[in-house]
């Protein structure tokens, strides 16, 4: 008998303790997560690796309902992101369950609120998911002109605002968007897939969009892509080499990629954009008196993203000109030089749109000859993080 009440009393006591339990998982969430985890990803780049801690210094993630309008917000500075781990964590009473809900970031490499090159979008709760804009500033950059400069895009009337550029003697804030959202039930961070299929779409592990359960955790991660890259441009002379400064020559990239949509695309139809150097110098190797001296004339230039639109499409423009008489000596569309590189990662099968959005540290070497680009001039296309380089000769034939 004793033994009996000695077992019933042990098995009240573990009842209690089992209702005391669920009492404090009530109140107590650490052990039994609900709501929305997000994570970040940056890895589509040519190095395949992710860098997202070591290169991103604020972020602002949005949340969007079926309707597409914004129902949360999260911003995170760097000392947030500096942390292994990291994700952005939305309750229950944030985003209702039972509702699918899309995800979109804007990430930069310094604090949002001392960015100088873009123009953010200021949103709020209920804002529509096509107000998502990100716009470079830009002031007036002169009267437009019939220069070869302009080829590729289409004549204006003379009623159009004059062309923009931007106004700034240094490179432009480094800016991430949103590639896509993946799923991620192993709370891993998973890495977003690209393929080419025979008609010439892709498929890709992305999702459209998110189901919150209610009592369940959902885990997401969303994947960044660069849009701020840059150029390394150097000239040098084949016939005459001491004959290089970069005070002889000025350099624009001409394009319309002023303003990206809440997709990341490029919104047609804005004003031409004119990029130019944010650092020139002329390099000078003294010759020890047996070998020749290395002159050549480099600079750095910033730029949005790049669209590849094929040979006959609308393109950006590379073009030099010789400064004293305003001649136009070099005329490149952009992307598509650009693109070669992808021949370095043959193995990879990289397409040319691919290529230009995981790449963004660009190198150029232009060889002249009495300063222009005429026969046997030569453009060396240089892969920074391999021993690679692609040379492209302009021969005339007969």
């Amino acid at each position: 008998m004793k033994r009996l009440k000695l077992k019933t009393g042990l098995m009240a006591i573990l009842a209690a303790l089992t209702f005391t339990a669920c009492d404090m998982m009530t109140e107590d969430l650490s052990d039994c997560p609900t709501g929305l985890y997000v994570n970040f990803v940056y890895d589509y780049n040519i190095q395949r690796a992710d860098m997202f801690k070591d290169h991103v210094g604020s972020l602002q993630l949005y949340v969007y309902d079926e309707q597409d309008r914004l129902v949360a917000e999260r911003k995170v500075d760097g000392s947030q992101l500096a942390l292994y781990g990291f994700y952005c964590h939305f309750t229950e009473d944030e985003l209702a369950p039972g509702h699918r809900y899309h995800l979109r970031a804007l990430a930069m490499q310094r604090d949002m609120s001392q960015t100088q090159s873009h123009l953010l979008p200021s949103l709020t709760i209920g804002s529509a998911l096509t107000d998502l804009q990100v716009r470079l500033r830009t002031q007036p950059e002169g009267a437009r002109t019939t220069s070869p400069a302009l080829s590729g895009f289409p004549a204006e009337p003379a009623t159009r605002a004059p062309l923009m550029g931007v106004p700034y003697a240094l490179p432009l804030d480094t800016l991430w968007h949103t590639l896509c959202m993946l799923q991620n039930t192993d709370r891993t961070m998973p890495q977003a897939t690209f393929s080419q299929l025979p008609d010439g779409s892709f498929t890709s592990n992305a999702i459209d969009d998110i189901y919150l359960e209610q009592g369940v955790p959902a885990y997401c991660t969303v994947s960044l892509i660069r849009d701020t890259k840059n150029l390394n441009l150097s000239l040098r002379e084949i016939d005459n080499p001491e004959q290089v400064s970069h005070e002889d020559y000025d350099i624009t990239i001409l394009d319309d990629n002023v303003l990206l949509d809440c997709n990341n695309n490029v919104v047609e139809g804005q004003d031409s954009l004119v990029y130019r150097p944010y650092a020139q110098w002329t390099y000078v190797a003294v010759s020890d008196g047996e070998t020749t001296a290395d002159y050549s004339a480099h600079y750095d230039i910033a730029f949005n993203r790049l669209r590849y639109n094929g040979i006959g499409g609308k393109h950006a423009v590379l073009a030099i000109r010789k400064r004293d008489t305003g001649e136009v000596i070099v005329l490149f569309n952009l992307p598509y030089i650009l693109c070669q590189g992808r021949m370095a990662y043959e193995i990879l099968n990289y397409q040319p749109q691919e290529y230009l959005d995981r790449e963004y540290d660009y190198r150029l070497e232009l060889f002249l000859k009495n300063g222009r680009w005429q026969e046997g001039c030569y453009l060396a296309i240089c892969v920074h993080d391999l021993p690679w380089v692609m040379r492209m000769q302009y021969v005339k034939l007969q």
